[in-house]
């Protein structure tokens, strides 16, 4: 699927294997910001003049593609910068609020950093106990562990839909069955995941999710946040700024109703118009192609290298990301070498340094598949390890 991709045309060879990390654009996400930019340009719920209304028009209306997208109301869904912001968001919108002195936040190990820190940040500030929950020895989730930990003191428990490190996809609702059970809630992180397979808020009953629009073949620059809209209702702002009130003097401030009173100034236009073509752009592929192509090179990935590298954990062959090491070859090294031959893929502790740890690892490689990938650039990739180890 390279000839959706422009950059393949012009950077002759490339073979990347890092989605994950973010993914190349295809020439619809493209043109749709270059057109909006040359064709269309003006802020949004501004001007009553057509281009200005149109800009409106268009930012909402990808507002309520993301929603269908992902099964929410449409005043479900908030724009964001990123998933990192997102996640910002509740800690401090949600989460200063809700959570107080001796209250407890519990959170995977294995989580990225950015589902990590905001909550050690909001225990830090409100004086509550950070506890984080386990993996099994295959890197699934320690259901019996989390169980053991979550109590009626804890209010947030946050987890990654599919894991950055280890490409393991979680059991979201069986999770949120658990957590349902106390007064918690769950924030669930699907940076990974929205690239990859359908996600069904509601069927899956997160209370908040959040993803990025560069990693699903969109633009940088925007994220979502999905809240439910009774928990939106009940936080105040993470921002001050323009948009966000329905009125203010030196004496009161009323605030709009979710989801604009969250999103203070200019909104990022173009990009939310590029993350409305890639939605559109996956939507057309659909996702059972997108799962058979990658779980296909996936598998024939995992099978050609098993008995060259050591897997973290057999269970990623047939997902989208393979972390490995090899022995008597460090993963820095494995890079520089690897991208002489125009080979892409991601080395170090993946944000990921409490997983790490546990694992007592310092530094993996890490190869995620996207969409521009087949199987010459597994051959490709192949004959490179082969010529490394001959050197080695």
């Amino acid at each position: 699927m390279k000839k959706y991709f422009p950059i393949f045309d012009q950077i002759k060879n490339q073979i990347y294997f890092d989605s994950a990390a973010t993914t190349h654009k295809p020439a619809c996400v493209i043109n749709a910001i270059s057109n909006f930019y040359s064709e269309k340009y003006a802020t949004v719920h501004r001007g009553l003049y057509d281009s200005g209304n149109e800009a409106t028009v268009m930012v909402e209306d990808c507002r309520k593609m993301v929603g269908e997208f992902i099964h929410a109301k449409t005043d479900e869904v908030i724009f964001t910068h990123s998933t990192t912001e997102s996640l910002n968001l509740i800690a401090y919108s949600y989460g200063d609020k809700h959570v107080l002195e001796g209250d407890e936040v519990l959170v995977c190990i294995a989580e990225h950093h950015s589902n990590y820190l905001p909550w050690k940040m909001l225990c830090d500030r409100k004086k509550a106990s950070f506890k984080t929950f386990a993996l099994n020895e295959d890197g699934t989730i320690n259901l019996d562990d989390m169980k053991s930990k979550i109590s009626n003191k804890t209010k947030i428990v946050a987890v990654a839909h599919q894991s950055n490190v280890l490409g393991l996809i979680n059991p979201i609702r069986e999770i949120a069955d658990i957590v349902h059970t106390t007064n918690a809630i769950l924030v669930v992180d699907g940076a990974q995941m929205i690239a990859h397979g359908k996600v069904d808020v509601k069927k899956i009953d997160a209370d908040f999710y959040a993803f990025s629009g560069h990693k699903m073949y969109g633009p940088t620059g925007v994220g979502v946040l999905y809240g439910k809209i009774e928990l939106l209702k009940t936080m105040d702002p993470f921002h001050g700024g323009g948009g966000m009130v329905e009125s203010i003097s030196d004496k009161k401030t009323v605030y709009r109703d979710p989801p604009h009173r969250f999103e203070a100034g200019t909104p990022m236009i173009a990009s939310i118009i590029g993350l409305n073509a890639a939605i559109k752009f996956i939507q057309e592929i659909g996702y059972t192609k997108i799962n058979a192509h990658e779980k296909h090179l996936s598998e024939t990935l995992y099978d050609s290298l098993q008995e060259h590298v050591q897997f973290l954990t057999p269970l990623c062959r047939g997902n989208s990301i393979l972390s490995f090491t090899i022995a008597d070859i460090h993963p820095l090294d494995l890079s520089v070498m690897l991208s002489l031959d125009k080979i892409c893929l991601r080395v170090g502790n993946m944000c990921a340094q409490p997983l790490m740890s546990s694992l007592q690892k310092d530094d993996i490689c890490r190869l995620s598949i996207g969409l521009y990938n087949d199987e010459n650039d597994i051959k490709q990739l192949l004959q490179s390890l082969s010529s490394l180890k001959q050197v080695t």
